[in-house]
């Protein structure tokens, strides 16, 4: 069958760095260390076969930068595809100028792979960010970054646009090609960039380079340098205001589409070979990459091994499990046996969201789906307040305690018979905070218990939501807690009635999931970015969680774009929805909707006061007599694995959470230490925390 051409990951994530020449490239795995690489050719350091992780996210005091790693793979007879090499001999239909008709089907040879992006930051033309107002599209009165400059061309100048940069590794013909391209200012060339800033100026959003390794032609993508910086000038300027919204700021985060054309020599044409030409060459010609992708630059993480409760990953899992038919027998019609067709369509799509459910047969397995949630919360113990997080182990993993691998693991007997973990189980799911619940800072008990031993209070996990911020002059409604994905919280239920498999007993390893390699990339990546509490978020907002952006399982559906132009429409006024978004995403059309700069919401993003005297608003109401009522506040922490509190005990940050504080982590953020895992400690669980020998340590803090 002919060929087609998917680049992996689907979403890449490279992250900012105050080092211009040192990077490595991005975790491949949840939980994983970034990737060394040689910093002249890009490859990934390899030894025995194996990729080697960082040891070090410095140099010279300066914080490195995180490059994102693509790929493209050819799916030419397999579901699962191959990462596709120099070399490769390849069926495929194609309108090639060398084709007597279109759509014709070629052999070809594969020659190379050219490289182009195109990133953009539209931070400062957007609308403000009003927490979760927006999201289903903006008010007419919506409150416009910049209001003041109205002028249509003026606010095309607050879009920090280099236009689309490419590279290509070889060129057999002409000598070696352009194997780096910079996103950086150049006179004359249509680009816009900010005019001089303080503290800190921008002239570029990073660079690209090709690279090739293991006969396989690879793009790296860098994000900029971590400058942020303000245009106003005068007295008490720069100046921070609030955690979001702050005119007259840019950074330097961007995000953009990731496209690629296969080049090749042509072999045959409909099955009749084809000559060289005068010069002995075969003719050449390219093709594009069916499903291009994207890139998304985030700030640096700086507690890379721990993963967040829920991660990008989960979040679009679940999106494209409920609403593209990704696990149709995790979540699609009866029977559940593959009779049913899977749809292409748009209206078969929409006809199968309208009748697809969760199958209630379905049976998870306990290494590979439940224990990594399970397991998450332990982790987060090393980055907060130690009082708050007193006893050293609160989610007891310990033998005996409420989260025993031993026996958490252990499904009931076959027949009816013996079901030592049930209570455990139940209990732990019990505590979940389920769909509704959003506002809810209590634990809904499971009856069935019935055992004091199982008393539960807080629902968990006990972390900020989309919008703990509302009262009653907000058109945003509240959602002050998060919680798990719809099919996080279907897997855990499954397990709590035993509905699971454990690999363990069974003498068996779980299956991967579907798309082979590439997907398992998809996947990786994604593992460690942030998945929720999206107000704004860490390297996206709630934009991300719009099924309207996707064009399958993970793919951001792409505009159309013309070669030769620059800047897409700046936000002018007048607007009452989000952009079309059916027509696809442009360059920048994700990092518009977060902070600006990064560094107020990411320092202000550490603790929360939440009033919960009423769960639906964060107001307190009159009492009979007309009082009104103390409030029950209760302090919540944000994204612990990406902002740390406290590291073992001690505080992570110097800065105030404070709009002052902000201002002092637009400099100061490089500086910040990273938490690694202590090389003493034995990975995983040891059942006892020992505070004189700590599972994760701060190094690198200059």
């Amino acid at each position: 069958m002919p060929a087609t051409f998917r680049i992996h990951p689907a979403i890449g994530v490279a992250r900012l760095g105050n080092s211009p020449t040192s990077y490595y490239i991005a975790p491949e795995k949840t939980g994983g260390l970034p990737i060394e690489c040689d910093q002249d050719t890009g490859n990934a350091i390899v030894v025995n076969g194996v990729e080697q992780h960082v040891s070090s996210f410095k140099e010279n005091g300066q914080i490195r930068r995180q490059a994102a790693r693509f790929r493209v793979f050819v799916y030419d007879g397999t579901a699962d595809g191959r990462e596709l090499r120099i070399g490769d001999v390849l069926t495929v239909r194609s309108s090639s100028p060398h084709a007597r008709r279109p759509a014709q089907t070629l052999k070809v040879k594969v020659v190379d792979v050219s490289w182009t992006v195109y990133v953009a930051n539209k931070k400062a033309s957007w609308y403000e960010f009003l927490q979760t107002s927006g999201e289903h599209g903006y008010a007419p009165n919506h409150p416009l970054r910049n209001a003041d400059i109205t002028d249509a061309q003026d606010r095309q100048q607050l879009i920090i646009d280099p236009g689309p940069q490419s590279v290509q590794f070889y060129d057999q013909y002409q000598g070696a090609s352009q194997r780096t391209a910079s996103f950086s200012a150049s006179p004359n060339s249509g680009q816009t960039f900010p005019p001089p800033l303080q503290p800190n100026s921008i002239t570029t959003l990073g660079e690209i380079r090709s690279t090739q390794q293991d006969g396989a032609n690879r793009l790296l993508v860098l994000g900029g340098l971590g400058n942020s910086g303000s245009m106003k000038t005068g007295f008490g300027n720069p100046k921070i205001e609030t955690f979001a919204n702050n005119d007259g700021w840019f950074d330097d985060i961007s995000d953009g589409p990731v496209t690629a054309n296969i080049l090749y020599e042509l072999l045959e044409e409909s099955g009749v070979p084809v000559p060289p030409n005068k010069q002995g060459h075969q003719p050449r010609g390219s093709i594009a990459v069916d499903d291009p992708a994207w890139v998304i630059v985030g700030y640096p993480r700086y507690a890379p091994e721990v993963v967040d409760i829920v991660t990008m990953d989960d979040l679009l899992f679940d999106l494209s499990v409920r609403n593209f038919a990704y696990v149709p027998y995790l979540f699609g019609i009866a029977p559940f046996d593959g009779s049913v067709p899977v749809p292409h369509s748009p209206d078969e799509m929409q006809a199968w969201r309208s009748r697809a459910t969760f199958n209630p047969d379905y049976y998870p397995y306990f290494e590979r789906d439940i224990w990594p949630i399970l397991s998450r919360p332990f982790n987060y113990q090393f980055l907060m307040d130690a009082d708050a997080m007193s006893g050293g182990d609160p989610h007891q993993t310990g033998p005996g305690g409420n989260f025993d691998k031993g026996v958490l693991r252990v499904p009931p007997q076959r027949g009816g018979g013996e079901d030592p973990g049930w209570h455990k189980r139940q209990f732990l799911y019990a505590a979940l905070r389920k769909p509704g619940q959003e506002n809810d800072p209590f634990a809904q008990p499971n009856r069935e218990l019935n055992d004091p031993r199982y008393s539960i209070y807080f629902a968990m996990p006990r972390l900020c939501g989309d919008n703990p911020l509302a009262d009653l002059d907000d058109t945003a409604p509240p959602s002050k807690f998060l919680r798990l994905t719809d099919t996080m919280l279907f897997m855990l239920k499954q397990w709590a009635e035993g509905k699971f498999i454990d690999e363990k007993q069974e003498g068996i390893v779980a299956p991967a999931e579907p798309g082979g390699a590439g997907a398992a990339l998809d996947r990786g990546v994604l593992g460690s970015v942030l998945g929720g509490s999206f107000c704004p978020g860490a390297e996206t907002s709630w934009i991300v969680r719009n099924p309207a952006i996707y064009a399958a399982p993970y793919r951001i559906n792409q505009a159309g774009y013309t070669p030769g132009a620059l800047s897409q429409p700046a936000v002018v006024s007048g607007a009452t929805t989000t952009a079309n978004l059916q027509g696809g995403l442009e360059p920048g059309d994700i990092s518009k909707y977060d902070a600006i700069p990064w560094q107020a919401d990411f320092n202000e993003c550490a603790t929360q006061d939440i009033d919960i005297t009423y769960s639906d608003w964060n107001v307190r109401y009159p009492d009979s007599t007309g009082d009104v009522q103390p409030a029950q506040v209760e302090t919540i922490y944000w994204w612990p694995a990406h902002r740390p509190m406290y590291v073992n005990g001690a505080p992570w940050s110097p800065t105030a959470v404070t709009p002052a504080g902000d201002l002092q982590m637009v400099t100061v953020w490089s500086t910040l230490g990273f938490v690694t895992r202590n090389p003493e400690f034995a990975v995983g669980f040891s059942g006892v925390v020992d505070p004189a020998d700590p599972v994760f340590i701060l190094t690198e803090t200059s």
